[in-house]
């Protein structure tokens, strides 16, 4: 490679979700794109002009339906699915038929506890969800695609800025606690890339976030994710 190349991951959230809009779900990696997603999803294709080498998705349905028209689009790039989903630090069989407003009373005392290594059944730490994101980071700098697009979700991506900008020490209660005031402050919409940039000298660096122009937006405002348990 050469000595002034940068290789590129484009992380980018899924189009709007059921969730996102408000609906009654069940299980998080199941929810779909809503018919407005739907629409996201081929306008951000439209949008996407960098051809990648590779897509990875996460296995939600949601980030993979996100993907699909991007995959069509540009059918000589490698794909992988990774774990890269977006965090369930809830109890699946409490939020089981319930709306992202229903879910925000338990939200506030998941934060309220602020136990970086309590996990409800069924769920997942924000010990276990930082190192996981982490992982992907550590593998990505390792691969030797000059191009690449992470189909994935809000909060990972919340992670990816905060791990490249303020990397905790210890992931204890003081960076989780750091953490929910940084999500307050770094807003995620639906079909929004965040450019990772690695360089030939082992660096990284962060682009701008951003939705590309032509992309429908949501109809109302909707419950933020990090108050909503997914």
């Amino acid at each position: 490679m050469h000595k002034n190349s940068v290789r590129e991951a484009w992380f980018i959230r899924h189009a709007e979700s059921v969730a996102n809009a408000g609906a009654r779900t069940r299980e998080a990696p199941t929810y779909p794109l809503s018919e407005l997603g739907f629409r996201q999803a081929a306008q951000l294709a439209a949008a996407l002009h960098i051809e990648p080498e590779l897509i990875i998705t996460s296995p939600y349905v949601r980030a993979q339906q996100t993907a699909d028209l991007a995959i069509r689009k540009f059918p000589d790039a490698r794909i992988e699915e990774w774990p890269v989903q977006e965090v369930q630090y809830l109890d699946p069989a409490l939020c089981t038929d319930t709306t992202q407003d229903e879910r925000r009373l338990l939200s506030y005392a998941y934060w309220d506890r602020c136990d970086p290594h309590f996990a409800a059944p069924g769920a997942e730490s924000f010990a276990s969800f930082i190192t996981r994101v982490a992982d992907a980071l550590h593998r990505l700098a390792h691969r030797t695609e000059r191009s690449i697009f992470v189909f994935c979700h809000g909060r990972v991506m919340d992670a990816v800025a905060w791990l490249h900008l303020s990397p905790p020490a210890t992931v204890d209660a003081v960076a989780m606690r750091r953490f929910f005031h940084f999500i307050h402050g770094f807003t995620v919409p639906n079909c929004a890339i965040l450019p990772l940039h690695f360089h030939a000298d082992g660096s990284r660096s962060l682009g701008r976030l951003r939705v590309p122009d032509g992309i429908e937006e949501e109809k109302a405002s909707r419950t933020p994710a990090h108050l909503a348990g997914l």
